[in-house]
């Protein structure tokens, strides 16, 4: 009979040390750091899916990114513009030899893809318009020649720079006096003759 209780006691106990482990079991499927854990992975598998249905918000400047094209270049081509800084002035001129305002401006705006007309007139009827307080960094300004009163086309600058507050553009372009070189339209000669601006960019 003793025997017998022992036979009968042991797969009691194995009973219950089987029911602990699966209540340990089941308790660790529920645990926090786990459902975190799934939860990551969830997230993980839709961007791996579509990237862009969850988007980060560190991902969010990568986006932004994709639409400064067009700034990142117009830095760009002020930057080769000022790399001729003073290169001398020439009548017709369309190369580093040497250039006339619109020589320049056409030069500098076909390394980056745009193609102007050869003359500051022509050039004028190229873009679109711009207010003279929206000019931005790449803009074509044009100016009359040494005539101040003939209203007439004679002179094309790229802007630089613009001060909303102040109105103040600044400008490089190629002068008859030193060649390319920057200026304002804050300067008397350069404010009387000043006709507009227009964006080609």
């Amino acid at each position: 009979m003793l025997i017998a209780a022992v036979v009968c006691a042991q797969p009691a106990d194995a009973a219950k040390r089987s029911a602990s482990k699966k209540k340990t079991h089941t308790t660790k499927t529920v645990t926090a750091r786990e459902a975190a854990e799934a939860e990551e992975m969830t997230y993980a598998s839709v961007s791996r899916t579509n990237p862009f249905e969850i988007v980060p918000a560190a991902g969010m400047e990568l986006l932004e990114d994709l639409s400064d094209e067009a700034p990142e270049i117009v830095n760009d081509l002020i930057a080769y513009a000022k790399s001729y800084m003073g290169t001398r002035y020439v009548r017709g001129g369309k190369s580093p030899k040497g250039f006339d305002c619109s020589g320049f401006t056409s030069y500098v705006f076909n390394q980056f893809g745009t193609s102007l007309s050869a003359s500051s007139a022509a050039q004028y009827n190229q873009g679109v318009k711009v207010k003279r307080d929206e000019v931005v960094p790449g803009d074509l300004l044009f100016f009359t020649g040494r005539n101040s009163r003939s209203g007439r086309v004679g002179h094309v600058a790229i802007a630089i720079d613009s001060n909303p507050v102040t109105g103040e553009i600044t400008f490089i372009h190629a002068a008859i006096s030193g060649g390319i070189r920057i200026d304002r339209t804050s300067q008397p000669y350069y404010a009387a003759r000043y006709l507009g601006a227009r964006r080609v960019l």
